[in-house]
């Protein structure tokens, strides 16, 4: 299983910045195409804050499949359902 480490996004100064955003893998990101929806900090282990902002975000623009996605990795990694 995949590595959990729930940093609160107000302290991931990369996130933010679309110069650092182009430095991480694509597979960092919900939408890696747009590097957009980031769910992994930059040591790739997963963040709980970041596929709850990502369901919220996704839910907000329609983007059904981002929110889906970033569901099932939520109930997978983050104690959602079981």
């Amino acid at each position: 299983m995949a590595e959990v480490k729930n940093i609160p996004t107000d302290k991931l100064k990369w996130i933010d910045s679309k110069k650092e955003r182009e430095k991480v893998p694509a597979d960092y990101f919900l939408d890696p195409d747009n590097r957009r929806y980031p769910y992994k900090n930059r040591d790739g282990s997963i963040n709980c804050y970041m596929l709850r902002s990502a369901i919220r975000l996704a839910s907000m623009h329609g983007e059904e499949s981002i929110r889906k996605r970033a569901q099932e990795l939520y109930d997978k990694y983050c104690g959602g359902k079981k």
